[in-house]
């Protein structure tokens, strides 16, 4: 199925959104992950949509591609399933006409090389691969703002993201997987132009949090609670500015209230293994944890060659 045009399809986009009460302004193409999509369901007119028949197992035909090739003015294209042999055609025949890729389950994809060819390409989307162990040279795609990895199983190092220079959002992990792991989150350090962070693995190997207290440009921080202790948060929260819009620079959340053994909880304590708690039968040790966040975070600012 192709839907740039069409019966309730992105065409329709502006209509359905009035409708709804929303001020509906078409970007021209897209620049940032939030371009890709309206304000309600939908695609722009400028992206493409490829379905691949559910038999197909990964394998683009030349019916497939001679759809690409009838959308010439496509700024953005998603399609789901590709394997190796399929992205590489994908990429070689008409990759160099889009802004933006979004790949969704792409699980037998190896080797993502083939993207280092497209200097335009603005951002990439790529969701649930099982075989690529490495990114790709970043160097090679000067354009690219937006990068978003998610449910890679076999990926367990950041190290090709030195050479993001002109990344701006960067989303990465989602600890679906056990395996969501990586080694260090260093390499992150390189990205001076990064505005917006946002990861969840399962794991980070080294333990550390420093990294991200050299991002003192950021000003989007989206981390699990439960990512680094809370004496790490409370030093991360000393190092960043406080205009970064981040929960977790935070000692407590609100959640959405549940019932939980007769209690209605409703705050989560910042830091690693640290409960969800009632902010009426735990008014005390939520406080306690509050007043020991901001304590720390003091701590650190008074010497802040002190270790998290």
């Amino acid at each position: 199925m192709v839907s740039p045009h069409g019966d309730g399809g992105p065409a329709d986009e502006s209509s359905a959104a009035v409708a709804h009460g929303l001020h509906v302004d078409m970007p021209p193409g897209p620049w940032c992950f939030s371009d890709l999509r309206p304000p309600c369901d939908g695609y722009w007119p400028w992206m493409l949509r490829l379905d691949l028949p559910d038999d197909a197992r990964g394998r683009i035909g030349e019916q497939q591609l001679a759809v690409i090739g009838e959308h010439p003015d496509a700024l953005a294209l998603w399609v789901s399933g590709l394997d190796q042999a399929s992205f590489e055609k994908v990429i070689t025949r008409y990759g160099k006409q889009f802004l933006a890729l979004d790949l969704d389950k792409c699980p037998r994809i190896t080797d993502l090389s083939p993207l280092e060819d497209l200097r335009r390409l603005r951002l990439v989307d790529i969701f649930w691969n099982q075989r690529a162990t490495r990114l790709w040279d970043f160097s090679r795609n000067p354009a690219l703002a937006g990068l978003r990895l998610r449910d890679f199983t076999r990926l367990h190092h950041l190290r090709d993201l030195r050479a993001g220079a002109s990344l701006v959002e960067l989303d990465f992990g989602d600890a679906l997987w056990p395996t969501s792991t990586y080694e260090s989150l260093e390499p992150l350090t390189a990205l001076r132009e990064l505005r917006s962070l946002a990861f969840n693995p399962k794991r980070i190997d080294d333990g550390r949090i420093e990294p991200i207290g050299e991002l003192t440009w950021l000003e989007e921080l989206e981390i699990p609670a439960n990512m680094f202790t809370t004496r790490q948060f409370a030093w991360l929260r000393s190092r960043l500015p406080d205009t970064v819009n981040s929960g977790v620079l935070a000692p407590i959340l609100e959640v959405t209230p549940f019932e939980d053994g007769g209690k209605i909880k409703d705050v989560l304590l910042v830091g690693k293994r640290k409960p969800l708690l009632s902010s009426v039968a735990d008014q005390a040790r939520i406080s306690k944890h509050v007043d020991d966040f901001w304590q720390m975070v003091d701590t650190f600012r008074r010497d802040p060659a002190l270790a998290p």
